[in-house]
Order: C-alpha cells, then sequence, then structure tokens
C-alpha cells in the first residue's frame, strides 16, 4: 500500500471516527437527560432504603453482565480481519451459556440475598426480573460488537435513545404510581428485551449455535484480560452497594450511591467516547503521527466535554440537590459529593489512556493496573468505612484517583504526548468562565435567603428551569470558547477528514 493509501485510510478512519464520536455524544447527552429525568422520580417517590436497592441490583446486573462477555466484544472490535460468520456464532454459543448459567444461580441465590441485605422475602420477585434480563443481554452483543467494528453508530445510537426511552417512561411513571423497585426491575428487562430486537434487526446477521471451542480459545487470549480488567474496576466499585450495603445497610448505600450520580455525571456522561477512542486507536497503530495528534485531541476532548458540567455541580451542588432531587437528600449527601467529586480531575483522562492500551494489545496490562486500583479501594475503603462510616469510601475513592495518573505515564511507551498538557488546556475553557455558575449560586443564595424570612419564592420545578437554563448557558459558552481556541486543531482534523469521507 502507498503511502497516500496509509494516509487515507487514516483519515478514513479519523472521518468515521468523528462521525461516530458526535453521534455518540449526542446520543449520551439525550440518553443521560432521559436517565437524568427517570432518577430525579425514583429519588423522589422511591424511599431512601428504595433507592440504595436499586443501587445495590444495577450493580449486581453490571457485575454478571461482565462475567458473561469476558472479552468477546472487545476481542471482535480489536481483530484486524473481518471476523467470519463462525466466530459470531461461537461467541454468542460462548456467551448465552455464560449469561444463562450466571442468571439461573443469580436466582437460585435471591433468597439468601434477602436475608443478608435485610430484604423483604417478597425481593425475590425481583431478582427473577434480573435474571431474565441477564440472559436477554446475549443476544445484544455479538450484533452490538458487529456494528462498533465498522464505527456504525447511527443505528446503535437510535436504539439506545429508544432504550433509554422506554425505561425510563416505565420506571418514572410506576415509581409515580408507588410500584417501589418493581419500576426499575420490570423497566430494565423491557429495556433489554427491546435493544436485542431492534440491534438483530439492523445489525443484518443472524446469531447462530456453534459450540468452536479453537474460535473461543481465540478470542478469549486477548479478551479475557481485557474484560478481567473491567470485571475487577466493577469488583472495586462494589466497595458502595457491598460493603457499604452489609455494613450500614441500604440506606446508608442510597445516600452514596445518590452522591455519586450527582459528583461523578459528568465524567459518566462521556465514559462513552471510550467506545470510539478504542476502535479509531486501533485502526490507527501503524501511523505513528496520526495515533499520537489523535491521543493528544482525544485527552484534550474528552477534558473539555467534562469540565463545565462538574465545576458547574461542585460549585451548585446543594441548590442542585435540593431542587432536583428533594429535600430529603440534602445534609449528608452532599458532603458526600464534594469528596467523590474529584473523580472528574483524572477519570476521562484514564480512561482515553486505557482505550490506548487497549488498542495496542496491552489489556494485561490494563489489567494489572485495574488489580492496583481494587487493591487500594478495598484495603482503604473498608477499614475507613468500619472506622468513619460511608465518608471513607469516599476518602478511599480520592486517594484511588490521584494514583491513576500512573497510567499517564505509562503512555510515554507508546505516544509521545503531553498527558498533563492536554488535560488542562481541556479543562482551561471552563475554568475561564467559572463567573457563570458563581453568578448562579448566588442568585440561588437569595432565594433560600428569601425562603427562610418568608418571602414568596419559586416553586422547586421552577428551580430546576433555572439550574437547567444555566449548566445550558454554561456549557454552550465553554464549548464555544474551546472551539475558538482550539479550532486550528479541530478545523485541520475535520478538513482532512471531509476531503476523504468517500474512502472505505
Amino acid at each position: 500500500m502507498k503511502l497516500d493509501d496509509n494516509k487515507q485510510a487514516a483519515y478514513s478512519v479519523a472521518s468515521r471516527s468523528a462521525k461516530g464520536g458526535a453521534l455518540l455524544v449526542i446520543r449520551q447527552v439525550l440518553v443521560q437527560l432521559m436517565n437524568f429525568i427517570g432518577i430525579i422520580f425514583l429519588a423522589r417517590y422511591l424511599t431512601i432504603a428504595e433507592y440504595g436497592f436499586f443501587g445495590i441490583i444495577f450493580f449486581l446486573f453490571t457485575f454478571i453482565t461482565n462475567f458473561g462477555d469476558v472479552g468477546f466484544s472487545a476481542s471482535l472490535l480489536r481483530q484486524r480481519s473481518e471476523p467470519e460468520k463462525k466466530d459470531y456464532s461461537a461467541i454468542f454459543t460462548a456467551q448465552l451459556v455464560l449469561v444463562s448459567l450466571a442468571g439461573g444461580i443469580f436466582y437460585l441465590l435471591s433468597p439468601s440475598l434477602c436475608k443478608i441485605y435485610k430484604l423483604p422475602s417478597s425481593y425475590t420477585t425481583y431478582f427473577l426480573l434480573i435474571s431474565l434480563s441477564l440472559i436477554a443481554t446475549a443476544f445484544r452483543s455479538v450484533p452490538s460488537a458487529r456494528l462498533e467494528r465498522h464505527l456504525d453508530f447511527k443505528w446503535l445510537s437510535v436504539i439506545e435513545i429508544i432504550q433509554a426511552v422506554v425505561y425510563n417512561v416505565l420506571a418514572a411513571w410506576m415509581a409515580y404510581r408507588g410500584h417501589g423497585p418493581l419500576s426499575f426491575t420490570l423497566a430494565l428487562l423491557c429495556r433489554v428485551l427491546i435493544g436485542s430486537i431492534l440491534v438483530n434487526i439492523v445489525s443484518r446477521g443472524t446469531l447462530g449455535l456453534c459450540f468452536d471451542m479453537a474460535r473461543i480459545k481465540k478470542h478469549l487470549a486477548f479478551g479475557l484480560p481485557y474484560q478481567a480488567g473491567i470485571f475487577v474496576n466493577v469488583l472495586k466499585d462494589s466497595i458502595s452497594p457491598v460493603v457499604i450495603g452489609l455494613f450500614l445497610g441500604a440506606a446508608s448505600t442510597g445516600m452514596v450511591n445518590m452522591a455519586s450520580t450527582i459528583a461523578a455525571f459528568p465524567v459518566m456522561l462521556f465514559m462513552i467516547l471510550g467506545r470510539v477512542f478504542f476502535p479509531a486507536f486501533s485502526r490507527s497503530v501503524n501511523d505513528k503521527p496520526a495515533l499520537e495528534r489523535l491521543f493528544g485531541v482525544s485527552v484534550r476532548l474528552s477534558n473539555a466535554c467534562v469540565a463545565p458540567l462538574a465545576i458547574f455541580i461542585l460549585i451548585m451542588v446543594e441548590p442542585f440537590t435540593l431542587h432536583v432531587f428533594g429535600e430529603k437528600w440534602v445534609g449528608e449527601t452532599t458532603s458526600y459529593s464534594y469528596l467523590l467529586w474529584p473523580a472528574n480531575l483524572f477519570l476521562p483522562t484514564m480512561m482515553v489512556c486505557t482505550c490506548l492500551l487497549n488498542a495496542f494489545g496491552r489489556s494485561k496490562t490494563v489489567l494489572k493496573f485495574n488489580l492496583l486500583w481494587m487493591a487500594l479501594t478495598l484495603g482503604l475503603g473498608m477499614p475507613l468505612i468500619l472506622a468513619l462510616g460511608a465518608k471513607g469510601f469516599a476518602y478511599a475513592n480520592i486517594l484511588v484517583n490521584v494514583m491513576t495518573i500512573m497510567v499517564s505515564f505509562k503512555m510515554r511507551e507508546f505516544v509521545s504526548c503531553r498527558v498533563f498538557r492536554e488535560q488542562i488546556l481541556g479543562w482551561l475553557p471552563a475554568v475561564v468562565l467559572i463567573g457563570i455558575p458563581f453568578a448562579v449560586r448566588h442568585f440561588f443564595d437569595a432565594v433560600i435567603t428569601a425562603l427562610q424570612t418568608g418571602i414568596p419564592a419559586a416553586q422547586p420545578f421552577s428551580g430546576i428551569v433555572v439550574l437547567m437554563l444555566s449548566v445550558a448557558c454554561y456549557y454552550i459558552l465553554s464549548i464555544a470558547l474551546m472551539y475558538l481556541v482550539y479550532r486550528r486543531d479541530i478545523g485541520a482534523l475535520m478538513a482532512a477528514s471531509r476531503s476523504n469521507q468517500k474512502i472505505s
């Protein structure tokens, strides 16, 4: 292949990556907005203990889902040659067996889980719904991987938006009607079933049963350590729903989960970009200059996307919690939110670095880092929780976040990039405009003072409208400033992409 062909291929990847990234950002904003509205209803109409059970059940669902995948999807994404139909069938068969086994065991253990968490025995019904949801995920993974492999995020974005609508409308309506935990467990099952059906329709592939151990082992060589890293990361996060739930109860779990939702919402909103970075880096590993530029821009943009929301929430956490989620969450929950907020400073960069390591096939290196984070979180978190209560979890979380900078130093072996410079440049536009959230905070302080002195004030949902308009204004201005400052980099990349967008 000629040098010009290599450049054209790199630009084609950049073009599809840019389009895929834009679609995923739009999708993520819409989905997270709907999820956020759904959480508002759950937070307002569930008890704190029921909301704690919500956190526990979704942790268990994520935990077992990761067990069922064992990195097969990532292996399909990374494979340089197009996977054969037998590869897809073998992986589907293996996943179906694993999640069916895991779902069955999970339901059989549900009476014991009810006793451990001091839940009514009737809650086994909710565990059954989660078990059925787990089995349904096996029908979604392979067709999703087929679409992601070709950076075809259009249909994936549409499907995930439909799933979010179904889940959040059903969960919110049922919570409002007083159905408690049935609201989110039944809504989850409906979301997975609809997503599995739609993704199979649009992927234009068929799922067949083929137990080919040789093919399974081939994909496990990369996939198992890759998924083990995610699995260990999930174990690290188990400290809230498992350790806090066992020692401090479901109510404390609910408060910590709500604090995490508020504090880490910005970084969770844009972690979806990893689905673009990983395949884009994988396609560019043979063109080092293009990869280095793509990596640097990815670090800068991921931080720039997170920064405005993170700064706004840091300054506005108390009125934000009061007006959005309700008065019962103000107090301990907001104090936990301050302590959990530093995740926004470190996780965007770590996510980009992890994608690069995986693109180079260093899934075992990622696994080692995740093992370290898990050891630190559990090793520090458990004694701190026993000594200080739920705040101990937050202190351990801060220390682990600081330690993630080790991944940035590891990047020097693969690319030449001033990671911390790119990170600071990403935060710069939001910091320059920091006066906006401070002005909004001053407004809400005046409203609270008016309430305390008996002067009529706006209703809570009026406060939500002002909050949303304020954060939208701040975010739009920050992104606009980012574009003005870095328009040369963005313009050059987009110009190159447009000139080669028809190249496959």
